[in-house]
């Protein structure tokens, strides 16, 4: 095929991009010991695979104690942690599909 750009002509090319997403606001409200606690959490749980209980026997172990009491991190407190820091994850993950819409061709004849 051959095709003869003719210079009395303009192709226009117009569209609607929708883009959506979640990476435009601040993603970190965890201080640094808030984040060393739910990754040294998310650890435990997923990849050694403890139970809440023996999660905050090893935390203890550790030394590490809750952010703003400064007690020991019982395990309905580590249960909460995992649970809450998880939805934070998805949250600030998430992904959304773009959208092209209106999109429109146009010969201009000059």
């Amino acid at each position: 095929m051959e095709y003869i750009w003719n210079s009395d002509f303009v192709i226009e090319f117009s569209f609607n991009l929708t883009i959506l997403t979640s990476k435009l606001t601040k993603t970190s409200h965890y201080n640094k010991k808030q984040q060393k606690i739910f990754d040294t959490i998310k650890y435990l749980k997923e990849e050694e695979g403890l139970g809440y209980r023996k999660i905050s026997h090893r935390l203890k172990e550790l030394g590490m104690k809750s952010v703003r009491s400064n007690k020991e991190l019982k395990y309905n407190y580590v249960f909460s942690i995992y649970k809450k820091g998880k939805i934070r994850e998805n949250r600030i993950n998430r992904s959304f599909k773009d959208k092209i819409t209106d999109i429109n061709f146009s010969l201009i004849e000059y």
